[in-house]
Parts: structure tokens; sequence; C-alpha cells
């Protein structure tokens, strides 16, 4: 028996001390031994695990509702592995099976599992979280609900529903960073993306700050801690001076990374930065002056 914070009282002594059985599914007070309740259903599982594979073997659910799949992971399977089973059985079963994923996919969901499916490869690429992924994938259906696209035009806009949706949730993955992770033009993804637009309404962008981006630009040039907090301190004092204003984030994050390094004796060329971030080394050198003017700072090269 175990406590069971509860606001069960015993009506018998008007104890609070209530013990429940887990054995017996039942509550019992432990000052006077009554039984409060009996016939506790137990919500858990019936069985037990041994290894991975009886997660899925065991299981009477499925998985969770999921955008990424066009019929949101509510899909019927057939299995006639069964040594019971006659090879009669078996083989209508197969035959059922066939027939089953013909008929799963109607003419207008082509394109949109067409579309899903690389919307998932591209997803994983670029290594993009669970939540923006369904929100990318909510996107790109309702673009191609009613659209007659070719397979070209499909991947550009998976490849635009990521990037919509990055910029939804304020993730940093510009259009550049997308379009060559992918092997896409920027003007082919550029395209795709007013494209969806155009045909999904109320879709509300959060722009990226430079601190979003200055934890990869510091992993890619492997320094320390110290640099990228110096360097996210920098870029909120120049966005608290509203120097940042007509200035892309990813070359603000840049300079402050490269000033950062410069700052606290862990020095990288403009070029070195501007690698690493996917920008110039002209773009840093332009916010690096914005920011050694206006916030008083001192560089010994």
């Amino acid at each position: 028996m175990v406590y069971e914070h509860t606001d069960m009282t015993c009506p018998h002594c008007g104890s609070n001390k209530i013990l429940f059985d887990h054995i017996r599914g039942e509550y019992v007070c432990s000052n006077c031994g009554t039984v409060i309740s009996d016939k506790i259903i137990d919500v858990g599982r019936e069985w037990r695990i041994f290894n991975l594979g009886d997660i899925h073997v065991k299981s009477r659910t499925g998985r969770s509702l999921t955008n990424a799949l066009h019929d949101k992971g509510l899909a019927t399977t057939f299995s006639a592995r069964s040594p019971r089973l006659s090879n009669s059985m078996k083989k209508k079963m197969r035959k059922m099976k066939r027939v089953h994923n013909k008929i799963r996919i109607s003419k207008k969901e082509k394109h949109v599992v067409t579309g899903l499916k690389y919307l998932n490869e591209y997803a994983s690429r670029l290594s993009i979280p669970s939540y923006v992924r369904e929100e990318a994938a909510r996107i790109l259906q309702k673009a191609l609900e009613n659209a007659n696209v070719k397979v070209r035009t499909i991947k550009a806009m998976a490849a635009a529903a990521i990037l919509i949706a990055c910029k939804t949730h304020g993730v940093p993955k510009t259009l550049r960073i997308i379009s060559k992770e992918l092997g896409m033009t920027e003007r082919e993804l550029w395209h795709a993306e007013r494209r969806i637009l155009e045909s999904v309404k109320k879709i509300t962008n959060k722009l990226p700050e430079p601190k979003d981006f200055i934890p990869q630009i510091i992993s890619k040039l492997n320094l320390s801690p110290r640099v990228q907090f110096l360097a996210a301190y920098i870029s909120w004092l120049i966005r608290k001076k509203e120097l940042i204003s007509g200035r892309g984030p990813l070359g603000v994050a840049a300079a402050s990374v490269y000033v950062a390094s410069i700052l606290l004796d862990e020095k990288k060329t403009q070029q070195e930065v501007a690698s690493a971030c996917d920008t110039t080394d002209v773009t840093i050198r332009n916010r690096y002056g914005d920011i050694v003017e206006n916030l008083d700072i001192t560089v010994m090269l």
C-alpha cells in the first residue's frame, strides 16, 4: 500500500489518511481500516516490456495524430503473419492489403503525399524541430489542396513551406541557408514561397533576431561560451540602440561574433566568420563598423 494524495475522507471516522492498495484496487482508511472504494480501474498497461520491439508489437494504439502524413496517421494495416491462418486466408489478406494500399490515397491526395514525402526528407536534412515540421506540413497541405503542379514545383513548395514555418516560429533558417542545403536556387525557392503565401492566408511571420543565429556560428567556429555570451550581449545593445533597422540579422550576428572573438582574444578572421554563416566579409565589415562606432568599442588588432 502507498499513500494517495486525494481529497477523500473516511465516512466512518472522518480521517483523511487514505491508502491505495494497487493489488486489490481499493482505497482504505489507514485509521480504522474501512474500505472506502473498491474495484478501481487500472488505466496502466496490462503487459510488460522486455525489449524495445515489444512496445510496437504489444501496443494497441498507434502514433499520435500528425500533419506530416496525409491521413494524419490514422491508417489501417493488414497482416497475414499468424501461423493459425490457412494459406488461402493468407492469400486473401495479401490481396486485401494490395487493394487497400491503392484506394487509401485518392487522386486529389497524390500531390499532397508526394509533397509530404519531400517535406519530411528536407526537414530531416535541415534538422528542423518537430513543431516546425508540423506547421510546415499543415501549410503545404493547404497549398496543395487544389493545386495541379509538377514534381519539380512540389519539391520547391515543400522547401518553401519549411522556410515559412521557420519564419513563423522564429527559427534561424534563411532562404539562402535552405536553398544551399537542399541544392535549390534562391529564385526557385522565392517563387514557391510567393505561391504558397498567395494561396494560404493568415500566416504570421516572426522575424529572427541576431541572437538566434549566434549559437550556430559559435559552434561552426569552435569558439568558447564566453564569446557566445559577449556576442549575444553586443547584439542586444545594438537592438536596444535601434541600429538593427534595415540590416539583416545574420550579418549583425556575424559581426557581433567577430567583435567578441577579438575582445576575448579568440580572434577569427572576417573570411572565417563569413564562411561559417554563409555571408560575405563585406557585410561583416560594414556591420563591424556600425558596432565599433555606435558602441564606442576600441579594438586592438
